[in-house]
């Protein structure tokens, strides 16, 4: 009986490995994509163009980060009906099994946002558990395919070298989740970071940089409605809820010098500004300043120019926020998520105005506030003087 059990406890022993191992896949089996990028191919078709890492051509830390004289990356590409086809076609071209679990970033062209249906589009990267959310997702004016293809002067691949630039620029609340998070919200809309190539270098080989030239504003439909430049994007973020810090740079009165700041622990809070009407909102901002540069004549070690500083800093910062607000308001898309405060505090009469709430949103009167905090003004007061 002993032997029996033992013979019988080894025979599932073995049953067991040999049918987990059966779906195991070794490394040297897999192609790691770091960025994926999708355009518009016309006649409703899409173009999915992988770029896939070489791990043996990729140098190591004590050779650097930049290029080498052989390629770290290949890029892959393949037109589909929608991004399952097109991704099952360029599986067929390569020798290994195609793995986005490591991938950083997604970029769409904007010529596929005016022509395509985006919702449907990203159902898959929504719905296979196989892709990574936090994929940064992003616009890019042109060709994502060509993006894809250019090489970056710091890093081996252009992809990482954008997440990077967006991470440390603290414009990281972009991630394919988010997204969908913004889709499905009734109260707000979607905003995507709107990248153009630099194509004015002149280095052989295709090296480029990668700039942020500004937001797009997408509506329910996930059209675009508008781009907004990099400051316009910078104070629109800000009263999103999505800033983390930004640079500030303010021209003193009539011309005399310039200020420039850090501003970093950036808020915003939303309320009735009466407490009863709800057409009227106040949008209150707040943020900690640090004076890093003064090319006017004020004494910063002087407590009332301090004062004074901080005063027209306000002012200058709610004329500002109030313009942008209001530019981006006569679009219609409200990214900026006050629909979902009346959703939350005044749920009975968000329902009366939820179905149509880009048209509604035009309503609302919605005043700036700004409330800064001067942290710092640096370790001198006054200009150094000859």
């Amino acid at each position: 009986m002993r032997r029996f059990l033992r013979m019988a406890g080894l025979s599932f022993i073995l049953l067991i490995t040999s049918a987990g191992c059966t779906d195991f896949v070794e490394p040297n089996q897999l192609a790691f994509v770091i960025g994926s990028g999708i355009d518009y191919a016309g006649d409703g078709m899409i173009e999915i163009s992988h770029q896939i890492a070489i791990p043996s051509k990729l140098s190591g830390s004590s050779q650097g980060g930049g290029p080498s004289d052989s390629e770290s990356f290949i890029v892959v590409s393949a037109k589909g009906r929608n991004v399952f086809e097109a991704n099952e076609k360029v599986q067929r071209k390569i020798s290994r099994r195609l793995m986005t679990s490591h991938r950083t970033l997604v970029v769409i062209s904007d010529e596929l946002a005016e022509k395509m249906d985006l919702n449907k589009m990203f159902d898959k990267l929504n719905r296979d558990p196989a892709n990574n959310q936090r994929d940064l997702l992003i616009m890019i004016k042109g060709s994502a395919k060509e993006f894809m293809k250019i090489k970056h002067p710091l890093e081996q691949l252009s992809s990482i070298a954008t997440n990077k630039e967006l991470l440390i620029n603290g414009w990281n609340h972009y991630s394919i989740r988010q997204f969908m998070i913004d889709y499905a919200a009734e109260g707000t809309r979607a905003v995507l970071p709107f990248l153009q190539i630099d194509n004015n270098r002149e280095e052989k080989d295709k090296v480029h940089l990668v700039l942020l030239s500004g937001y797009a504003v997408l509506n329910k439909q996930l059209k675009i409605k508008g781009i907004l430049n990099d400051s316009e994007g910078d104070r629109a973020v800000w009263m999103a809820g999505r800033g983390t810090f930004q640079p500030l740079t303010i021209p003193w009165k009539e011309g005399n010098g310039r200020l420039s700041f850090r501003l970093t622990h950036l808020e915003r809070q939303i309320h009735l500004a009466n407490g009863k009407n709800h057409g009227n909102i106040q949008m209150t901002v707040k943020a900690q300043a640090y004076l890093l540069d003064n090319t006017t004549e004020l004494d910063m070690s002087n407590v009332n120019n301090m004062v004074m500083v901080k005063k027209y800093l306000d002012e200058r910062i709610q004329k500002d926020m109030q313009v942008t607000f209001n530019s981006i308001q006569q679009w219609g898309p409200d990214i900026f998520g006050i629909g979902e405060y009346y959703h939350r505090k005044h749920p009975y009469w968000w329902k009366s105005q939820r179905d149509d709430w880009d048209e509604n949103f035009k309503k609302i009167n919605v005043s700036i506030k700004a409330n800064i905090l001067l942290r710092s003004t640096g370790t001198s007061g006054g200009q150094l003087n000859d």
